[in-house]
């Protein structure tokens, strides 16, 4: 709050200097550019918070109870991970605003950014994220094994 109030007192002073100077042109323009990078400052709107939101007017039920998830990161399967979703929301899984709305909270990096920066023009129903998670995503789907995954299977597959 105190360096807002600064900015403000330094731009009514820009303001004041430029009035009073011949050479203020100069002084307004700057006085200009102070002004459009203090608005980007500036940039959350509590008005305009809905409209950041995936979806709007999500009613959460008093009795509901945030499952655990593991978190999708942009590299595991993300079929597997939308079954486990699914299946860890069984309790709300015919409120597809919910699922919207919650599924920010089974991603963490990189997925996480993709879903914040999700259009809320073009994810209506929860087919709509689905498809666009799956788009976004589908070079997962088929992995190879990993080194791992193929020691096990060569240890299984041996003969005693």
């Amino acid at each position: 709050m105190d360096n807002l109030k600064e900015e403000v007192a330094k731009l009514t002073s820009l303001l004041e200097q430029a009035l009073r100077d011949k050479s203020g042109l100069n002084k307004l323009v700057a006085l200009e550019q102070r002004l459009r990078a203090f608005k980007g400052i500036c940039l959350y709107d509590p008005i305009k918070a809905a409209e950041m939101c995936l979806v709007s007017n999500v009613v959460i039920p008093k009795k509901f109870k945030m499952p655990e998830f593991i978190k999708y990161t942009g590299t595991q399967c993300p079929i597997t991970h939308l079954k486990a979703y699914c299946n860890k929301m069984v309790e709300v899984v015919d409120d597809e605003k919910l699922l919207i709305h919650f599924f920010q909270d089974s991603l963490s990096d990189t997925a996480l950014t993709w879903y914040i920066r999700l259009n809320n023009t073009k994810v209506k129903k929860w087919k709509d994220l689905v498809d666009a998670f799956m788009r976004q995503y589908k070079f997962n789907i088929y992995m190879g094994p990993d080194r791992l995954s193929l020691q096990l299977w060569r240890r299984t597959t041996r003969s005693p």
